[in-house]
């Protein structure tokens, strides 16, 4: 996510605001499509990780081995499809002003071609995220992210400066990444002579289909604000929504991997039968996530002007985007928490429960969004993303709390996530008035962002009794640093 937000002022340099919109439309063209994995790739991380535990690794290895395939020819699909609709999208769906219908076309093609590219990455990532080997998946993506970044913008100061040779550079780099992971699951994994059985996808389909349904309503949920205002403002407004998402979309540097961490975790004490360690756990790991995710979603919002023109360089970017990061940042803060509900649904093997929730949801969201983002643009469909992530919080927490554990329902918002955000409101507040009363400078102001964020988190992750004694474990000299 760092790659990301060094990267876009380069890119906005060489490309301009047009050219980053069509960035934007692939990040929401690559989320959509997603639904074409079916949900094979949380099924694959449960299955793993299931099978570690009741000893039925090669049956893991073998299921892995023939998803590989099916992996493949769903990439060529992908690739097949977005090039035959490029023309109609070039002409018809983007609203480009300066940018000719035909070099539009020519990079959703390539889109096409980079989404192929990157097809398998969530398979073989989802299969090292059940084999707890999560810190393998991260270094590569890691190494391999920077390595793009840094020859994508090479490329385009000093070879071929066009929106066609970023889609190129970046589809060798995604299917890099893919090779490089792949081996990797597979070590990891073992088994490495398993063989391919397709008859055995029959076991896990049901459990996929369910999450089939939950993976295409939760993209059609996040993404439908993105999809329709596309349509509706032209392209430069929508490089601008676009550009406040992928600002807000650094709180995922929390939500992405905790969720990779709690998921195998609550699934393994799930098929131990460990329902009080399992409590334990989702109880401590909610709050120190809370403190996390709100500390930075205040300092977000709060402090969004001064962040934003050190990041792009460009106060009047700064206005535009302002008021659209802090009501992104409350409506991805809310949407981040419910990953533990989430998590703990497909642990427990329920998917139809998150299945029922997005549909509810989607039933609620369309006419909201359609209505604000008509009325108020771009703003009014990150308003829409604030007001329905609030009902999700409320949906989602009650839901769960009857229908699969009591321990996640109301006393838990109340409990673990309420008082973090208290704890993280004070400092936060602290620091806004701080900066208003004497008009500092973005430099000054994204510092004292920094610190209120640090404060808010250290101080709200020492709610959590399992935080508490690592620090007392850490200050007596005894360093235990795992849970159980």
């Amino acid at each position: 996510m760092l790659v990301s937000l060094v990267a876009l002022p380069f890119y906005l340099r060489f490309l301009g605001m047009e050219a980053y919109g069509l960035i934007g439309f692939y990040a929401t063209l690559q989320a959509v499509l997603q639904v074409l994995d079916l949900g094979l790739a949380p099924t694959v991380s449960r299955e793993i990780a299931h099978g570690a535990e009741t000893g039925q690794r090669r049956r893991s290895a073998s299921m892995l081995r023939t998803l590989g395939v099916v992996y493949i020819g769903v990439a060529l699909l992908i690739a097949a499809i977005v090039a035959l609709a490029a023309p109609w999208i070039g002409a018809h769906w983007l609203q480009a002003k300066a940018l000719p219908d035909a070099t539009v076309a020519q990079a959703v093609a390539l889109m096409g071609v980079n989404l192929a590219c990157r097809w398998p990455i969530s398979l073989y990532h989802g299969a090292l995220v059940g084999a707890h080997r999560l810190a393998r998946s991260a270094a590569t993506s890691m190494a391999i992210n920077i390595l793009a970044a840094i020859t994508t913008i090479a490329v385009l100061a000093w070879g071929e400066c066009s929106i066609q040779a970023f889609f190129v550079v970046q589809a060798a780099f995604g299917l890099l990444q893919a090779i490089v992971l792949r081996v990797l699951a597979r070590r990891a994994v073992g088994e490495r002579d398993a063989p391919y059985d397709f008859a055995d996808l029959k076991r896990v389909w049901h459990f996929s289909a369910w999450m089939s349904g939950v993976a295409i309503t939760s993209l059609v949920f996040t993404q439908l604000d993105k999809a329709l205002l596309s349509r509706l403002i032209d392209l430069s407004a929508f490089g601008h929504y676009m550009l406040a998402a992928l600002l807000v979309s650094g709180l995922s540097v929390l939500t992405g991997p905790s969720f990779n961490v709690i998921y195998p975790k609550f699934t393994t004490l799930h098929a131990r039968g460990d329902d009080v360690a399992l409590a334990k756990f989702y109880s401590d790991t909610s709050r120190m996530y809370a403190a996390a995710i709100f500390s930075l979603a205040l300092a977000l919002s709060l402090h969004v002007e001064a962040l934003v023109t050190l990041w792009t360089g460009r106060a009047d970017v700064a206005l535009h985007v302002a008021p659209i990061v802090g009501l992104l940042a409350i409506g991805s803060a809310l949407n981040g928490v419910m990953y533990f509900p989430y998590a703990l649904q497909l642990a427990k093997g329920r998917p139809r429960i998150p299945l029922g929730i997005n549909l509810g949801l989607l039933v609620l969201a369309l006419p909201v969004i359609v209505w604000l983002a008509t009325h108020y643009g771009a703003i009014g469909g990150a308003l829409s993303w604030a007001l329905l992530g609030v009902a999700y919080l409320f949906v989602g927490t009650i839901v769960t709390g009857h229908k699969v554990a009591g321990f996640a329902g109301i006393a838990w918002l109340a409990r673990d996530i309420a008082v973090p955000l208290l704890i993280a409101l004070m400092p936060a507040l602290a620091g806004a008035w701080v900066s208003r009363a004497f008009s500092l400078s973005p430099w000054t102001e994204t510092a004292i962002a920094i610190l209120a964020a640090c404060v808010g988190i250290a101080v709200g992750a020492l709610y959590s009794p399992f935080a508490r004694q690592q620090v007392l474990a850490f200050v007596g000299g005894r360093t235990r640093l795992c849970p159980n």
